[in-house]
This record gives C-alpha cells, sequence and structure tokens, in this order.
C-alpha cells in the first residue's frame, strides 16, 4: 500500500513523502484543515482533547448517510457546521474521504475524535463523504487501504479494523462500505497496475514474521495486518473466521483449525505457522 507521512508544522499538517508501497497503489490527494478552511476547535484552550497514542487499539469506518449530498471540501465544511451546530467542539473524524479519493484531515492523528461514541479516545475514525450503500470508485477504496497503512505506521501493527455499525446502534457505514470493510478491504478489482514485485516482498516479509512468531490466540492474542489478511483468505476459501477485522478471536482460530484438518498433512493446532500459511496462500 501507498504509505504517506505527515507531520505537524505551527499547528498544520503538511503532506510529505510518499512512499510507493507493496500494493502499488498511486499517490493519493491531501487536503490539510488549513487548505479546506476549518474553525479552530470550539473549547476554551482552541486545541482538541490530545489522543494517547497508546490507547489507540483501532480504525473504524463511517460514511455520511446522505444521497446526492455535497461533494468535495463543500461536504467537509457541511460536516463541520453540522457537528458545531449540535454542540460538538468541532468536526468529528479525524479523517475524510470524498468521492474522488481525496483524504481530508479532521482532527488528525494527534487528537482524539468525537464519531464513535464510547471508543473514541481509543480508535481513529475515517468517514467516507459519500453514500456507502453504493460502491464507491476504486480511487476512494485505495484511500481508505492508504490510511489504514498509516493508522499502522502511527500506532503499530496490532490495530483492528471496524466499522460504526460494529461499535453501535447505526447501519453506518451502509451496506455495501461495510461488508467491504468487514471483510477486510479487500484490494479493489482492477490489478493491471499492481506492483506485483511489491506485492511478493510484502508476503515475504509476512512469511518471516510468522515464521518468528506465529499467528495465534495464545499465549498472546495476536492482532493487526497479517491477522487480516489470513481472514480475508480463509473467507476466499470458504471458511468462516468472523469479520476480518484484524483480532485473532475464537473464532479465527476455529476456522485455521478447520483450513488446517481440510488440508489432510497439517496438525489441527488453530496456530498459523509457516506451514499453515504456506498452505493457505500457495495452494
Amino acid at each position: 500500500m501507498t504509505a504517506v507521512r505527515w507531520k505537524y508544522l505551527r499547528g498544520r499538517t503538511v503532506q510529505c513523502t510518499k512512499i510507493a508501497g507493496h500494493a502499488g497503489l498511486s499517490s493519493m490527494q491531501f487536503v490539510s484543515r488549513h487548505e479546506w478552511g476549518a474553525h479552530p476547535p470550539a473549547t476554551r484552550s482552541g486545541t482538541f482533547t490530545p489522543l494517547r497514542p497508546a490507547r489507540v487499539k483501532g480504525v473504524v469506518v463511517h460514511h455520511s448517510a446522505v444521497k446526492d449530498g455535497p461533494s468535495g471540501s463543500a461536504a467537509v465544511v457541511a460536516f463541520e457546521g453540522h457537528h458545531l451546530r449540535k454542540g460538538w467542539d468541532g468536526i468529528a473524524y479525524n479523517f475524510l474521504i470524498d468521492e474522488t479519493g481525496t483524504v481530508y484531515e479532521g482532527r488528525g492523528w494527534e487528537a482524539r475524535g468525537g464519531a464513535t461514541r464510547g471508543w473514541n479516545a481509543k480508535s481513529i475514525s475515517v468517514c467516507y463523504t459519500g453514500h456507502g450503500d453504493e460502491k464507491p470508485r476504486a480511487k476512494v477504496l485505495e484511500s481508505f487501504q492508504t490510511v489504514v497503512n498509516e493508522a499502522h505506521r502511527q500506532f503499530g501493527d496490532h490495530l483492528w479494523l471496524s466499522t460504526h455499525r460494529r461499535k453501535g446502534s447505526t447501519t453506518c457505514p451502509g451496506d455495501w462500505l461495510g461488508d467491504w470493510v468487514e471483510a477486510g478491504m479487500s484490494a479493489a478489482e482492477n490489478q493491471s497496475n499492481a506492483d506485483w514485485a511489491g506485492i511478493i516482498a510484502y508476503f515475504q516479509d509476512l512469511r518471516r514474521q510468522i515464521v518468528a512468531s506465529p499467528l495465534g490466540r495464545w499465549p498472546r492474542r495476536r492482532k493487526g495486518d497479517a491477522v487480516r489478511l489470513v481472514q480475508r483468505r480463509l473467507i476466499d476459501r470458504g471458511f468462516k473466521p468472523g469479520y476480518a477485522d484484524g483480532v485473532f478471536g475464537r473464532r479465527t482460530a476455529a476456522a485455521v483449525k478447520e483450513f488446517q484438518r481440510s488440508q489432510g498433512f497439517l496438525k489441527a493446532t488453530g496456530v498459523v505457522d509457516v506451514h499453515t500459511f504456506s498452505a493457505l496462500f500457495t495452494q
């Protein structure tokens, strides 16, 4: 995936080096708070509540729930106005992605969000400004993958991935987008421009990680991108690990055991060691 490095200069976020990544995604467009005209936080200090990096456990995806609404920066400004009128201290999301795949800074990486009740201190919220019942453009999906990948870089590989509907009583982020996220954000259909050398290197790196530390629930439950990739592959092959959220729970362990039994030559441990990983992805 494309990783984008952000840094902070005098309170403004600016885009820095773009790094070509494992999926060969093109560079994305990024718009800072300053550039889209954000109001200062409506607090006495004029700043948002800081986010404690050590407490961040995952990424939650939202959508606008508005069909045929404003687009681009106008949608972001509309969100901010709506949230301020509700008495909140500013736009609630950490980042927003519009229908073209452009990423807008909401509260950024360093501030606590306000969009996911009960989880704001423990997650990064990312909102699609369109309606998630319909499939977005490929660029939108690529941008979601890029932001999630950058979240892993910022906070660690342990992060889970979830939707607002799994964290509260809501249908957000819509049927199509919600299903795509909960299935682990599988790659866009058009792979003609894929960076296959990068993909191969990515799998080789994952294999090295699993040789060093197999994926399982014990002695410590594993979380992160490698787990989500295994969950997606299990789903693709007809097994049922539950949502591809990047958390190695009971259902994932049971699906791994079922896969291992189906192979005939693997011991059914429920742990993804290098032999299980190879069988899962190469057969």
